[in-house]
């Protein structure tokens, strides 16, 4: 081993020579050549709209004095609408209920809506119409409506009935 020794370590610095000038060569490349940079891009399109999708109609229930037909009223139910919306602030606008019943009947009645939704500010019982601005890409109301009248009601059918818009 010793004999060999001498021829050992110049065989062996002159494959480390051969090995190591093009690293050190590659490296000072590296060092001193410009960061490469890429974009990376993201796109899309969106268009305005907003889809309105009844899930369940309500039913109006007769309070047991016979002046309130409601769907809060055990036997009533509420209705139910779903909306997807896409665009900036989508609101929802409910127009004043209007109320249709037997023929000859004498009216006289007040007739409401009050709805919640899962996103948003509930609106209490009101014979107005009234917006909801949504917050989100979906949203689930529950609408419910009253009719009260002092005189009662006639025998027949009624029905509220208030219109859902969605605007953008």
């Amino acid at each position: 081993m010793a004999l060999h020794r001498k021829g050992s370590v110049n065989a062996m610095s002159s494959k480390s020579l051969l090995f190591s000038a093009p690293l050190a060569a590659a490296a000072s490349l590296l060092l001193v050549s410009p960061a490469a940079a890429a974009d990376v891009t993201f796109t899309t399109s969106l268009i305005n709209s907003c889809v309105l999708t009844i899930d369940t109609t309500g039913r109006l229930a007769a309070s047991s004095d016979g002046t309130t037909l409601g769907s809060e009223i055990s036997g009533g139910s509420a209705a139910t609408m779903a909306v997807v919306a896409i665009g900036a602030a989508p609101r929802i606008t409910f127009s004043a209920p209007t109320l249709s019943g037997p023929s000859g009947w004498g009216g006289g009645a007040t007739t409401q809506i009050r709805y919640t939704s899962s996103r948003g500010t509930p609106q209490p019982y009101t014979s107005a119409s009234s917006t909801q601005t949504l917050s989100g890409l979906l949203d689930l109301f529950t609408v419910n409506a009253r009719v009260q009248s002092a005189n009662g009601f006639d025998g027949g059918s009624y029905t509220v009935t208030t219109i859902a818009t969605c605007q953008q």
